[in-house]
């Protein structure tokens, strides 16, 4: 059933209304961004943040980022993984903050949003080690936060969201074609306009903006398109809502441009697996 989305869109779109980086995590960026910022100044705004600093070191600690030693402290996190590093763990503190519902916990339908994400993000993690490690960070934040916009009209028009997730899951449609029969607009234009507010980067808004859209991803939007492929990966092993595992990998148009096989594929999802197994509680 459609509804009268107008107001609607207004309300959702004006940034205005959608959510506020938190204070510690926007203090936090904008340090991250200073070259004149030390561990020591970086390590005393987090440690405001007891849950953040706790999670930051857990994570930091798994195997995803493969420290050769124990990460005790905030000082040793941000010393041996880095401003960046650090920069995207504290956005997915601030991104997990959003998915609970009341107290401490998530329903199944943010569950299940929140895994796709943190398994999309670890996916573009591991396929931009391949090629392109100097994305790592922001591969990672694009899968993290490319469907931001879906938790937001969840929390904005839940009844309405309800009836899109039973579409997709029942009917086997997809997330764009519904939202816009029924809001008019979708997700990733949302989820752009949160990025935009929190002063993530250009880039990662472009991902998030143009995520599925095929036609712009070319090798100028490297970050585009291993958001796509992590995307995808994840799809095909059924992490979140849909699955569908005949999706070929390797004729995607995003994969055009980053050239994967068939084997790298068999490889990359095995790890994928692996990792997601290990490490997937650290994050929910």
């Amino acid at each position: 059933m459609a509804v009268d989305s107008s107001e609607l869109k207004d309300i959702i779109l004006n940034a205005k209304d959608l959510p506020a980086m938190p204070h510690v995590a926007s203090k936090v960026l904008e340090l991250a961004g200073n070259p004149d910022t030390t561990a020591a100044k970086l390590q005393q705004v987090i440690a405001d943040d007891q849950a953040m600093a706790a999670r930051i070191l857990k994570i930091a600690n798994s195997a995803l980022y493969g420290c050769s030693r124990k990460i005790k402290t905030l000082t040793d996190a941000i010393v041996m993984l880095g401003f960046n590093t650090i920069r995207s763990l504290v956005v997915t503190s601030a991104a997990r903050n959003m998915y609970i519902k009341s107290g401490k916990t998530m329903g199944l339908k943010e569950r299940l949003l929140w895994e796709h994400s943190i398994g999309c993000a670890i996916a573009c993690r591991i396929l931009v080690s391949v090629r392109h490690p100097q994305l790592a960070e922001e591969a990672f934040l694009a899968g993290l936060m490319h469907d931001i916009g879906k938790l937001v009209l969840n929390q904005y028009a839940s009844d309405v969201f309800d009836e899109i997730v039973q579409d997709v899951y029942n009917e086997g449609r997809g997330f764009i074609e519904v939202e816009r029969e029924l809001l008019g607009f979708d997700h990733t234009e949302v989820g752009f306009m949160l990025v935009n507010k929190w002063k993530l980067s250009s880039q990662l808004e472009e991902a998030i903006r143009f995520h599925h859209s095929e036609e712009e991803f070319n090798e100028n939007r490297l970050v585009l398109c291993y958001l796509d492929l992590g995307n995808n990966l994840c799809k095909k092993q059924g992490i979140g809502f849909i699955e569908d595992p005949d999706i070929d990998l390797v004729s995607l148009k995003s994969n055009e441009v980053l050239g994967f096989n068939e084997g790298e594929f068999e490889a990359l999802t095995e790890q994928l697996s692996k990792t997601l197994e290990s490490e997937m509680e650290i994050f929910v």
